[in-house]
Order: structure tokens, then sequence, then C-alpha cells
């Protein structure tokens, strides 16, 4: 039986990191596959056609004069930035104007605009290369706008997270894009995923959890919960982007289960998967994980699991002591993934 258990527990742990690692992969699919780019090239200035943004363009000075520029006479023409050079037009006294041409072509823009939807008022942090560029406040409805000029062309990985109003961080939504040099690119379609959170990490079989988080406002929200085959759930999300579903866990057999969510905006936004949270169901369990508990979070997780790495050998805490036989092994670790919960 004990040992049936602890396979048991080791083939959760696994399926666990799979299913991380599952929604890593979704998520950067989904992410590139629901982004919209489109590009803003600069003026076409040296077409010989008069275009907003430009004074002028070659031959067509778009009906304007000397005179109409303010002057007495003379031949008014174009600069090769399509601004209006005035240098031949002639002033009151006769003289011929100068000063009012020859200016240099300035390089059109390279910028990034990113486009999206977070937590109503949430503070958004983009980042470029693993680096944080730039941070922004999303407006009441959970939309945000920034633009990103201090940037070169090139392959680029943006990165856009979110923390909603009780703190909690969402998982980073990462995609990469080729920025070209002079034109102006514009991603939208960002939504980053819900926040999530649970009531209790342990409870018996037919107790309600408490699943709860933050999206965007009026956003269809589907939870899910692995038992080991899926359920899912639906509840909308508030004016403020709260969102709150009670689960009856009496369908759930005792043992480790997982939670996560994602949401669909009033626009067809759909988001990336949150992060899994774990919880456990059962007597049996709960009293097992205080002794594994190292650091006192009510968990069994990676943190633990270095605590017991740093007393290797001749513990330093005796409570790394798992079977009590006076040093810290493999015996010690198998204990340890018997109890995980992640």
């Amino acid at each position: 039986m004990i040992r049936n258990s602890f396979f048991k527990k080791t083939f959760l742990l696994i399926l666990s990191v799979i299913f991380g690692l599952f929604i890593h992969k979704y998520n950067t699919f989904a992410a590139n596959a629901q982004l919209h780019i489109e590009l803003t090239p600069p003026l076409s200035c040296g077409n010989s056609i008069k275009e907003e943004g430009e004074q002028c363009d070659g031959a067509d000075l778009d009906g304007q004069t000397c005179v109409s520029r303010g002057f007495t006479g003379g031949t008014l023409s174009c600069n090769a930035n399509c601004t209006f050079n005035t240098n031949s037009c002639t002033s009151g006294d006769g003289g011929v104007a100068r000063g009012g041409g020859g200016g240099g072509v300035l390089p059109p823009e390279t910028k990034v605009i990113l486009q999206g939807k977070a937590y109503p008022s949430s503070r958004v942090t983009i980042l470029k290369d693993g680096k944080v560029t730039a941070t922004i406040i999303a407006d009441a409805q959970a939309n945000f706008n920034l633009g990103i000029s201090d940037i070169t062309a090139g392959i680029w990985t943006f990165g856009v997270w979110a923390e909603d109003k009780e703190g909690r961080k969402s998982l980073t939504f990462s995609f990469t894009t080729n920025i070209i040099s002079g034109v102006t690119t514009t991603i939208s379609g960002i939504f980053l995923p819900p926040t999530i959170d649970l009531s209790e990490t342990f409870l018996q079989r037919g107790e309600t959890l408490n699943i709860l988080g933050q999206s965007a406002p009026k956003s269809e929200i589907s939870i899910i919960v692995n038992s080991p085959k899926i359920i899912t759930k639906k509840t909308i999300a508030e004016n403020d982007g709260t969102w709150f579903y009670s689960f009856d866990t009496t369908p759930l057999e005792d043992g480790s289960h997982l939670s996560w969510a994602k949401a669909i905006s009033p626009e067809g936004l759909s988001s990336t998967f949150s992060q899994a949270l774990s919880f456990n169901i059962g007597k049996e369990i709960t009293g097992l994980i205080k002794e594994s508990d190292m650091n006192d979070d009510n968990k069994v997780n990676l943190i633990d699991f270095s605590i017991l790495l740093y007393n290797w050998g001749i513990p330093k805490n005796p409570n790394a002591d798992l079977n009590g036989d006076g040093k810290v092994d493999l015996v010690d670790f198998s204990i340890m993934l018997y109890r995980w919960t992640g």
C-alpha cells in the first residue's frame, strides 16, 4: 500500500511538471497565434505626391507659392525631406530671403506600440529581452497602450505581466517579433491571463473550494480542475474584473489536484492559461504534510526540497531528518516526494 501510494505521488509530481511545460508551450503558441501585428511605414517622401504629414513633395507644392508663404515674390521649391525651400523667395526690400531651406532629412522613427488588456487600474510591466523597459497603468476597462521608441531594428522578445488589486501577479505573456528600421510596429490583441487564488490548499472531500482572481471586466472565466479527468466550470468577472467560483469537491478523489483558469474578453480576445495551483483532498495527506513542510507554508514544494538539500548528510536542522536516523539522504528525499504538494 505504501509502495503504491509512493509511486502514485511520484507520478502526480511528474505529471505536474509535464503539465507545467504544457501550459508554457500552449501559452507561447496561443500568444503568437492571437497577436495582430500592423506595420506603419514612414511617410513616402520622394514620390512627387504631397501626402499627409508633408509640406510638399518634388514639384507638388500643394498650391503654395512664395507669396502664400508670406514673401513678396520669388520661386518656392521643395526640399528632399518634403519641407518648403524658401531660399529663392524675395522679401519686401527686394532682397532674397535666406534661411528657409536646406534642412537635413530626419531619419524616420523606429517604434513599437503594444496594445492589450490586463486588469482594471493595474500596473502593467513591459519587458524587452527579459529586462524591464517600461510600466503603465491600465484604464478602468483594463486597456493599456504603450509606445516604445528607444529600440533598434532586429528580433526582440517582449514580455508583459501585471499585478492585480490584491497584489497577485499574472504569468508573463511573451512573444517574439521582428522590428524593422523606420517602421512603427503596432502589436495588438494582448490579453493577460487571469490571476488565480485558492481559499484552501487542504480540504476534505465534499467541502467547498473557493477559486478566485481578477481579469478584464465582464470576461468569461473558465476554471479547470484535474480530477484526474478535467472538470471545467465557468463564471463571469464583475465590473471591477474580480471573479469567484465555489467549487464542490465531492467528485474529486483523495489526493493532489491542480486548478487553473483562462478568460475570454467581451471583445472576443482569448487569454492564455493562468498559473496552475495545487490543493489536496483527504485527511491522510493533510496529516503527513506538516512533517515535510520545513518553512511552514502548508506546502511541500521546491522550497522545502532546497532546505533538504542544504541539510544533506549530517543535518544542520534536525527537522530535515524526516525518518530520524541521524542523517539526511535518499530515504528522506523519498518521504518528501511522497508528501509533495507542489
